[in-house]
């Protein structure tokens, strides 16, 4: 195997191409944004209890990742255009390399929450630049197709297998043992990627910093509402100025949308009905999906009093339905998209709320089985929107269509944590409405939409 790795590697250095230890590179990468983004939620009970953290601070090691995450993947993309993709994915291997010594060495929770920021940085310009790689370096459009079906299940993997992992992890070793072993996994990809070298796509890329920045500012604020103002009050003064800010963030978001040269959202796509629904869809998805991960997690735990390895344990059911639903998706084609995204949400919806109605009855057991039907629309339902927001937007904006999926996908996520971490400290029932209620609007979406 070593020898192929090498062997293919020599030949992509030479060809332009990429081969196997290329793919299995930004593999990695994928897999490993997608397992820090949720390998905290089971551990996260303990690392509040080491690190002496309360209610509010145990969210903030979630949204710092998250948040990070969200506000530079369009600027991550323009940067890998403009020196090339390889390059900017070298770096942030790195920089996440030394995020997660930092998150593992972290004594207090203002460390933690730095260092956690740090890391969704460094993901958020590592991630889009594994795609780019796959897309330029695979020119045959039906092995392109297979190899990013493939990266795209093992994301899927990451986000599957966290709980278990994490559980078994954190349960035996410690919880700081979830950032040390990004170490050596970093370490592998980078060597994989050390001779790899690709053309810059567009050296004359622009940076949208002035709408990223106000971007930053408005998730910033609009968490801060959702998990202060749990602790401190809704109507305390505090809270309402960031919500004053978060409201005057938004205003100048769309002035400079619609004043812009170079806005963030491209004319011919924010003109784009089909396309915009999409991404609120996208968005909703990403709340329903993980924020259900992120609630029974903390329910099993601090409502049922079960060790990390035992709440691992129980989220099997709907973490195995979730792996089959990214290995199902790879059959998903353009004839039945949409009817797949209908049926999935509408599956994610009634599983959701019969988890909920489940969770009254006292019986644990009951209430997992439904949370299968949670996993399986959740794994579906990814590269199902992905796909059909490719096919709405024009070819030569299908990298700013992407990126913005993606960064509506993350502020969903970012949402997720802090509405509904405040939220799983007692009953399940609310939040579990909740998140059925956003797999209802994104079976809306695609209603609404023919993609």
């Amino acid at each position: 195997m070593t020898r192929e790795l090498l062997a293919d590697k020599a030949a992509a250095t030479q060809t332009g191409s990429i081969g196997l230890a290329e793919v299995v590179a930004v593999s990695i990468g994928n897999f490993l944004v997608a397992f820090d983004a949720t390998a905290v939620y089971v551990a996260l009970p303990s690392i509040a209890a080491d690190l002496h953290a309360g209610t509010a601070a145990g969210q903030w090691f979630l949204d710092a990742y998250t948040i990070a995450l969200s506000v530079f993947l369009l600027v991550s993309g323009a940067l890998g255009d403009r020196i090339g993709a390889a390059r900017v994915y070298r770096w942030s291997l790195l920089a996440f390399l030394l995020a997660s010594v930092a998150c593992a060495v972290a004594t207090t929770p203002a460390e933690l929450i730095t260092a956690r920021a740090v890391q969704g940085v460094s993901a958020s310009f590592a991630l889009p630049m594994t795609l780019a790689i796959l897309t330029k370096g695979v020119p045959d459009p039906v092995r392109r197709s297979r190899t990013i079906g493939a990266w795209g299940v093992v994301g899927g993997v990451g986000i599957a297998s966290a709980p278990i992992l994490s559980g078994l992890i954190t349960g035996y070793l410690g919880w700081r043992w979830l950032f040390l072993i990004n170490v050596p996994v970093c370490l592998i990809a980078l060597l994989l990627m050390r001779s790899f070298r690709d053309r810059p796509a567009d050296r004359q890329a622009r940076f949208a910093f002035g709408p990223q920045a106000l971007l930053c500012v408005v998730l910033v604020a609009i968490a801060s509402v959702l998990i202060e103002g749990h602790e401190i009050g809704y109507g305390d003064a505090r809270i309402l100025a960031l919500a004053a800010v978060a409201l005057a963030g938004l205003v100048a978001l769309g002035w400079l949308q619609a004043r812009s040269e170079h806005p963030m959202i491209p004319r011919v796509l924010s003109g784009n009905r089909s396309f915009l629904l999409i991404v609120f869809g996208g968005g909703c998805y990403q709340f329903a999906s993980y924020g259900s991960l992120l609630v029974l997690s903390l329910y099993l735990q601090r409502v049922h009093g079960m060790s990390v390895q035992r709440a691992g344990y129980a989220l099997l059911v709907c973490c195995v339905a979730w792996f089959a639903g990214n290995v199902l998706a790879l059959r998903v084609t353009p004839a039945n998209r949409r009817a797949v995204i209908i049926g999935m949400a509408a599956t994610g919806a009634v599983g959701a709320i019969a988890t909920a109605a489940l969770s009254e009855t006292g019986s644990l057991t009951a209430t997992m089985i439904p949370t299968a039907a949670v996993g399986l629309a959740a794994g579906m339902l990814a590269s199902s929107l992905s796909a059909a927001t490719m096919h709405v937007a024009p070819a030569e904006v299908s990298g700013s269509a992407s990126g913005l999926l993606n960064t509506s996908r993350q502020c969903g996520m970012a949402l997720a944590i802090a509405a509904l971490g405040a939220m799983a400290t007692g009953a399940l029932f609310a939040p579990m409405v909740l998140i059925g209620v956003a797999f209802a609007v994104v079976c809306a979406v695609g209603i609404a939409v023919r993609a």
